[in-house]
């Protein structure tokens, strides 16, 4: 028997069949689409999920992983920002339809970072496989094009009253910071996302500073990307380095923040950015360490995502996993 977790993104869509312990038996990938409309994309993800599926019965579950607000409770998904046109969509009910399961087989919907989070949780860096001992609260960060967030307690995914729970990348940490793409100020992700570094890149860059990231893009500033400015980091450039210290010290803050709320054993960064290894990780855990109250040190661990491509169809296996 196996699952069947289906990563939605903006511009692919990950399916794949795995069993109990997150291992992949089969794994299909395919253009998303979006463009294409809210009937055609969701005709795919069905599409994937029948192909993905041996034989009638030899399947348990069903989980879809939707970046933007989710509701798991109802089936429903608000207005997901890579998918124009979709709205409030009632995805888990058109599923089914189109499916023609069994009662007694979940279907679940997930956030993706949620769902990214549980993944770490269950089968990468928060797995007693990974931990050598069983840990029962996780905070999962994403730093990425956005920032993201899973939060695990007492082993059970936090969702919240209507689905919504840890958007860790909207915490308020500057309240005289830049504006997000929500509409608030001062949010992490405003501040510390992969966009906000290749911002700051972009201000280097433009400025008379001496910055091999310069040379990098042919002396355009517009074609600055984070990992333009890690690269140039990774070879000792000042003015890149000086933009990892703050990009590890606005994370770091976000996660003292996570601590002070959650109290977690383990604290997983992923995501695009989190490729600069060390050059995030000593920042962050130095502020995080001259930041958390003292009550917490020695109580959490913070290290790199285990899992890499694949955090977000697994963690939605895991959310069938665990209606099963």
């Amino acid at each position: 028997m196996s699952f069947i977790g289906i990563d939605v993104g903006g511009t692919k869509i990950l399916g794949v069949r795995a069993d109990r312990e997150g291992k992949i038996a089969t794994q299909v990938r395919r253009p998303t689409r979006g463009s294409e409309g809210l009937e055609a994309v969701v005709d795919r993800i069905a599409r994937m999920i029948k192909d993905l599926t041996p034989r009638r019965g030899e399947v348990e579950g069903i989980g879809v992983g939707i970046p933007g607000p989710t509701d798991p409770m109802k089936g429903l998904v608000y207005n997901p920002p890579n998918l124009p046109g979709w709205g409030s969509v009632p995805l888990r009910d058109m599923l089914r339809e189109r499916l023609d399961l069994d009662d007694d087989i979940p279907l679940v919907l997930v956030n993706d970072a949620n769902a990214a989070g549980l993944a770490e949780f269950k089968f990468g860096a928060g797995s007693p496989k990974s931990m050598r001992r069983e840990i029962k609260h996780l905070v999962y960060l994403t730093v990425s094009t956005g920032v993201g967030g899973g939060v695990v307690i007492d082993g059970k995914l936090l969702v919240g009253s209507s689905g919504l729970a840890a958007e860790l990348g909207h915490m308020v940490i500057d309240v005289s910071g830049p504006r997000c793409y929500c509409g608030g100020i001062g949010h992490l992700e405003a501040m510390a996302s992969g966009t906000a570094l290749a911002r700051e890149g972009y201000m280097v860059v433009a400025s008379p500073r001496k910055t091999s990231m310069s040379d990098a893009v042919g002396g355009n500033p517009d074609k600055v990307t984070a990992e333009v400015v890690v690269q140039a980091a990774q070879e000792g450039d000042p003015a890149a380095c000086e933009l990892m210290e703050r990009e590890g010290f606005l994370v770091g803050i976000g996660v003292v923040n996570c601590i002070h709320t959650f109290n977690p054993e383990l604290i997983v960064i992923g995501g695009g950015v989190s490729n600069a290894g060390s050059l995030l990780f000593d920042p962050v855990r130095a502020t995080v360490e001259a930041k958390v109250m003292p009550a917490y040190l020695g109580t959490y661990e913070i290290v790199p995502a285990a899992l890499k491509g694949t955090s977000g169809a697994l963690g939605a296996v895991a959310a069938a996993l665990a209606e099963s």
